[in-house]
């Protein structure tokens, strides 16, 4: 049985829309519910909390700045990204100062929302990971580990980001993906360019040592927690 990444709740009033980030969020490895509405989206978490919210700005009723106003009352930790139209993109931002962490322009750069829903995760991972039961499955340690690699990369400066910071993204995102769906030989191999990628970006000075320290111990969680190769 597969484990998944995290819970991403979809609120959008365009069900092509839905559809759409549904079926590449699923196909990533999430577990994805879907909302038409803000007060649909309100019932959905309270019902089962997600682990992040993709939130339409423009629907109508509850509009998505009032339902990210309500989330926030709700629960302020949870993840939330608006999704946005390009001339709407001045609202979005607008919209962080009220909590949400990112936002993600239509039509989507599919490469950008992966990147920004899990770096959206690693702000809860840190609690996630320390929630962890003793014997919980291999994929948790992985998934911990990309949001701290994102967690880091964040912060990069552009030129490193680019070069080394994508790469290592790109690495534990596999990583993350592979032990999720029960290949631990697959998920090693990626956990070994993350190891070979900190040593680079060590040399080349774009990481402090802090960062490169807090990559490492969940690196070393990350492989204790995979099955031993028979």
């Amino acid at each position: 049985m597969t484990s998944s990444l995290g819970h991403i709740l979809i609120v959008d009033d365009e069900a092509q829309v839905r559809e759409v980030l549904t079926e590449f969020l699923a196909g990533e490895g999430y577990t994805v519910e879907e909302a038409a509405s803000g007060n649909d989206a309100l019932a959905a978490v309270t019902r089962e909390r997600p682990d992040l919210v993709l939130l339409d700005i423009h629907m109508p009723g509850v509009d998505g700045v009032e339902t990210l106003r309500r989330i926030r009352a709700l629960d302020d930790e949870i993840a939330v990204i608006m999704v946005t139209a390009n001339e709407d993109v001045a609202v979005a931002r607008e919209t962080l100062k009220l909590g949400a962490v990112d936002y993600v322009a239509k039509p989507f750069d599919f490469m950008y929302l992966e990147r920004a829903v899990t770096a959206g995760l690693s702000r809860v991972g840190a609690r996630a990971a320390g929630e962890a039961k003793p014997g919980a499955a291999p994929t948790d340690p992985c998934r911990h580990l990309a949001r701290a690699v994102f967690g880091v990369t964040r912060a990069m400066p552009a030129g490193a980001r680019a070069s080394t910071g994508a790469r290592l993204e790109d690495a534990a995102l596999a990583a993350a993906r592979e032990a999720a769906a029960g290949r631990p030989e697959r998920a090693a191999t990626h956990l070994a360019e993350i190891a070979l990628l900190l040593t680079i970006a060590a040399d080349l000075s774009d990481l402090p040592g802090s960062d490169r320290s807090l990559i490492e111990a969940a690196l070393e969680a990350a492989r204790n927690a995979l099955p031993a190769a028979d």
